[in-house]
């Protein structure tokens, strides 16, 4: 950053921590320094997702520029409890780290591996987020993790080996698939079945002989 673009940053901050603590004195406010923690959050967030932005090769700043992000969203709720009586703000933050690495795969394809993380807060954002439906929790996140490996498999492409993927992307999801009820309700149905079918299959095959 310049140096009268950083200076033009730090003078804002001071003239609204100045602010902050007049308003605190007339008891317009409660304390000047929670808001103040947000409002340098908020503005380490800024600073990190400039740096990602306008420098192509200084990708790694997403990662801190959305985490911050996150944090001045969780801070901004439990100040002002937008979000009363639900976890959707540990939803949100879990979700502004995964769409971090999202970004640095997007900008580098050769860096794979950020669809692991970016795939799993993913899914651990939707586990928390949808906490109404928590009877389906192990089902969102194994199915969840599935799609992960299986992006990882297909989307980096041939030159990358990651077909291997495959392997655990399917396990996730049979053990998902497996988890949901009118899937278990067939197995549960279908396995004694089988069972039938392959004994009386032995019984007539040693009758024959």
């Amino acid at each position: 950053m310049k140096k009268d673009q950083s200076r033009f940053v730090w003078g804002g901050l001071l003239v609204l921590a100045g602010v902050l603590f007049m308003l605190q004195e007339f008891s317009i406010l409660g304390s000047a320094f929670e808001y103040l923690w947000v409002l340098l959050m908020a503005a380490g967030s800024a600073v990190f997702l400039w740096i990602y932005f306008t420098k192509k090769d200084q990708w790694w700043a997403v990662i801190p520029g959305l985490t911050l992000f996150g944090l001045t969203l969780v801070a901004i709720d439990t100040l002002f409890n937008f979000l009363p009586g639900s976890d959707f703000a540990g939803a949100i933050f879990l979700g502004c780290i995964g769409l971090a690495f999202w970004l640095i795969y997007l900008r580098k394809q050769v860096q794979w591996w950020a669809i692991i993380p970016g795939g799993v807060l993913i899914t651990l954002s939707l586990v928390a987020g949808l906490d109404f439906l928590s009877e389906w929790n192990d089902v969102i996140f194994f199915l969840g993790m599935g799609i992960t490996f299986f992006l990882v498999a297909l989307l980096p492409g041939a030159s990358h080996n990651t077909k291997w993927a495959f392997i655990p992307g399917g396990i996730m999801t049979a053990l998902g698939l497996a988890l949901f009820a009118p899937v278990q309700n067939i197995v549960n149905f279908a396995w004694p079945v089988v069972l039938i079918g392959l004994g009386a299959f032995i019984l007539i095959r040693t009758w024959k002989q």
